[in-house]
């Protein structure tokens, strides 16, 4: 371990938690301006303050002397697909994770080969843009991937075989990331999504993954600057939408399933698009595919039988996790390249949030929990 604590890392580890300054020097017994003079690399916390802050905040010492790798928040934006009311400081929190993932997968690549991105980016300005365009550039994803006019069954599968890093973040003591359903951003030209795992059904993570998809194709090039304007956030939220309606539910294939109007064949539709009911009512009406008294009497049935935020089949419907880095840290462990504590602290995150990140089982940093199991031979019996 190093000396010198990292300044910026105090900072990380507290704007992870979404705790003010003033928030932390309360809990850890120091006035505001102690707080500051450590982030600024100003005065060293005692190592008592730094246990203390260790303690508070969750994180392991080691996290505090970890050198800054050269990722940079600043590179380019995150999309959210949340609710408008999401403070700064929770957005704040967001961006921290998406940068243990990228520090993460940067570990790991010093031993395994990942998949190179294979996403078609669009070079026209995004204002540019009509609706036909971003129907034909999801069909263009679609074709170069493979997909044909096919439902997408496991979808963050086809994803991470695209070379798009895909994880799910963790939620603290202090900041439950409610109301974010999942963002997005490029770091060192990789692409990655973070989407919550816990709050929506199955059928919405899939729309909110393809949602962040449709921002990572279309927007790369809007600036951090214009990135926090509440119109341009508005008519890029707009557009991913429909993209991840086309490339969910597309133009060339989809149509031809709508056949009925009635909710119980909609469940059909949703069984084997993997799309909710309201997804596909949106659709059909984008499309043209429905009158509008036909819209309107589905919306109103929704209504009546109050399935706007619980739809049937909800719990049938599956996500599959993540799997590459998961995939990665086994197969490290498996072949005696590091262990599962090497890994640990070579990352120096919290157990609870390297879980989240590589979509590992609970308790998989914990010796206790770890099973010893003999080795068995076969051997030829005379």
């Amino acid at each position: 371990m190093k000396n010198s604590v990292i300044p910026s890392r105090i900072t990380e580890a507290r704007e992870a938690c979404a705790l003010s300054m003033g928030d932390l020097a309360e809990r850890i017994g120091v006035t505001r301006q102690s707080v500051s003079k450590y982030e600024k690399g100003i005065m060293n916390p005692s190592p008592g303050i730094l246990q203390s802050i260790s303690f508070v905040l969750q994180f392991p010492v080691d996290f505090f002397y970890k050198d800054e790798t050269g990722i940079s928040m600043e590179k380019s934006p995150l999309f959210f697909r949340s609710n408008s009311n999401v403070s700064k400081k929770v957005k704040t929190a967001c961006k921290h994770q998406v940068k243990w993932v990228c520090e993460t997968r940067k570990h790991l690549e010093r031993y395994v080969k990942f998949v190179d991105q294979n996403l078609l980016m669009e070079e026209r300005n995004h204002e540019e843009l009509q609706d036909i365009d971003i129907e034909e550039i999801a069909l263009s994803v679609r074709k170069k991937w493979g997909l044909a006019d096919s439902p997408v069954g496991d979808l963050i599968g086809v994803l991470e075989n695209q070379g798009i890093i895909v994880a799910q973040f963790s939620d603290n003591e202090f900041c439950s990331f409610k109301g974010i359903d999942a963002y997005s951003s490029w770091y060192d030209d990789i692409p990655y999504i973070i989407y919550n795992s816990v709050q929506k059904s199955a059928v919405r993570t899939r729309f909110s993954i393809a949602h962040e998809l449709g921002h990572l194709i279309l927007h790369s090039s809007i600036s951090e600057k214009d990135a926090v304007k509440k119109e341009v956030v508005d008519f890029a939220d707009m557009q991913a939408d429909r993209f991840a309606s086309a490339f969910l539910l597309p133009a060339t294939s989809f149509p031809k399933d709508v056949r009925g109007t009635s909710l119980a064949y909609l469940e059909i539709v949703k069984k084997k698009w993997g799309a909710a009911m309201s997804t596909i009512i949106r659709r059909c009406e984008t499309l043209n595919l429905l009158t509008d008294n036909q819209i309107g009497y589905l919306k109103r049935q929704m209504t009546t039988n109050k399935y706007w935020r619980n739809e049937p089949l909800d719990e049938v419907i599956q996500i599959e996790p993540p799997e590459i880095l998961r995939d990665a840290v086994y197969l490290l462990i498996e072949n005696d390249i590091i262990t599962r504590h090497t890994f640990l602290d070579l990352c120096a995150l919290p157990p609870k949030d390297l879980q989240f990140i590589c979509s590992l089982p609970d308790g998989f940093f914990d010796s206790s929990m770890q099973k010893q199991k003999p080795v068995l031979r076969v051997v030829k019996c005379g």
